[in-house]
């Protein structure tokens, strides 16, 4: 409960039309990690969910423009949460990338993808995840 309530009061500032990055890994470091680069870039919000179950709800609440989703998982895994997101009304069209540590830096600039979503492999270097944010977020990917 303690990531949804520090998502709660997130929702509450004022993203001044900044892009809304979800990242959903069970894994905290990673997710703390992430979330305080992303938004110490000063570009963007973003916010963590560290129950996959509540990735939907939360999702929800935050209106996510990208999310970063773990690929395996012990409660539910990224391909779960995607359906999830495909299968709502209001979530549907949001890209989401999957996170893992099943593929190198390597396998991953092939272009591989899980279920038609791009991966980002992890540990992985800041540059390559705000690349991928660049091309993923729908206001910024190149035609």
């Amino acid at each position: 409960m303690r990531g949804n309530k520090h998502m709660n009061e997130q929702f509450v500032n004022e993203t001044n039309g900044k892009p809304r990055i979800l990242i959903v890994d069970n894994n905290s470091n990673f997710a703390r990690r992430a979330r305080l680069l992303l938004d110490q870039s000063g570009r963007y919000v973003a916010c963590t969910v560290i129950n996959p179950r509540r990735a939907l709800e939360s999702a929800r609440n935050f209106k996510p423009n990208l999310v970063f989703a773990e690929l395996i998982m012990p409660q539910m895994d990224g391909p779960e949460v995607a359906a999830q997101f495909h299968a709502d009304w209001a979530l549907h069209g949001v890209p989401i990338v999957f996170l893992t540590s099943l593929i190198t830096a390597e396998e991953a600039k092939d272009g591989r993808s899980v279920y038609g979503h791009r991966i980002l492999p992890k540990p992985t270097r800041s540059s390559r995840l705000f690349e991928l944010v660049q091309q993923n977020l729908p206001c910024c990917a190149e035609a």
